[in-house]
């Protein structure tokens, strides 16, 4: 069974455009997050899945020249790009993470690859619900899994975020079609905000390296991040407030502008 790392990350982010190249500790963001998810056993290969737009040619660049699979897709419809990732580097098994996230935690990502492996899941996370700090998300599904959601989703945010549609049809969603768990965090540590999204999440990552150094920083684990944030109060009050998963809000929103218009369009007829 192969298993392979999917990386969603592209230039023009909405939010914070070229956030995945901001310099921490001496390495753009995404270099940093790919040397901690490295250290995950049992990864086969990771890729950098991004969009068919140009201006991701500089995140193509850095990839190649750090030695990881590069796959261009769609810019918009990430599920479809994720789904053809997959296929290009034939995975049975994949790891879903976001190249905002630059605090993977190897621990975490072993975690969910025990649990699935051993349980006979499709789909595995952490955020059903969220009870880790922003930044710490993952998820693990089938090859499978992924092909049904590329051919059935059809809403906006299932085809920007990749594992809303596999939400609504798993378990831990009260679904019957596939089977899932969720790994829960030690304690509910969701309030804490370890991804970058905002110029303030930079500034909280700046303060964050200053504090532990970069090179502990970049093989801390949590637990050793969480130490400094409660240690060190002032830092976590730098991004404190930003409502978490805005991004996937918003497609929410649309997924309501599309189901009005559409039952407008039904009772004209």
């Amino acid at each position: 069974m192969k298993t392979v790392a999917i990386v969603q990350a592209r230039i023009r982010s909405e939010r914070l455009p070229g956030k995945v190249l901001y310099e921490l500790g001496g390495r753009p963001l995404i270099a940093f997050m790919l040397e901690r998810v490295r250290r995950t056993q049992g990864i086969d290969e990771i890729v950098i899945a991004t969009g068919d737009d140009p201006a991701n040619a500089a995140l193509m660049d850095l990839a190649e020249d750090l030695g990881v699979t590069t796959f261009q897709g769609s810019e918009k419809d990430v599920l479809s790009r994720f789904a053809a990732a997959a296929r290009a580097t034939a995975a049975d098994r994949i790891v879903r993470l976001t190249g905002d996230c630059p605090f993977s935690d190897p621990e975490i990502i072993q975690a969910l690859l025990t649990i699935q492996q051993e349980q006979g899941l499709d789909y595995c996370c952490n955020v059903l619900p969220p009870t880790w700090p922003d930044g710490l998300d993952a998820s693990v599904f089938t090859r499978d899994v992924l092909e049904q959601a590329d051919k059935e989703a059809d809403l906006p945010s299932e085809r920007e975020h990749v594992v809303p549609w596999m939400w609504k049809h798993c378990t831990l969603h009260g679904g019957e079609r596939f089977k899932a768990a969720n790994l829960a965090g030690p304690e509910n540590l969701s309030d804490e905000r370890w991804t970058i999204d905002d110029p303030a999440d930079y500034i909280m990552f700046r303060a964050l390296c200053a504090e532990l150094g970069p090179a502990k920083l970049i093989q801390a684990g949590w637990r050793e991040i969480l130490t400094v944030m409660r240690n060190s109060p002032a830092i976590g009050r730098l991004n404190a407030g930003i409502v978490r998963d805005a991004g996937l809000a918003k497609s929410r929103a649309e997924d309501d502008a599309l189901s009005a218009k559409n039952s407008s369009s039904e009772s004209k007829v």
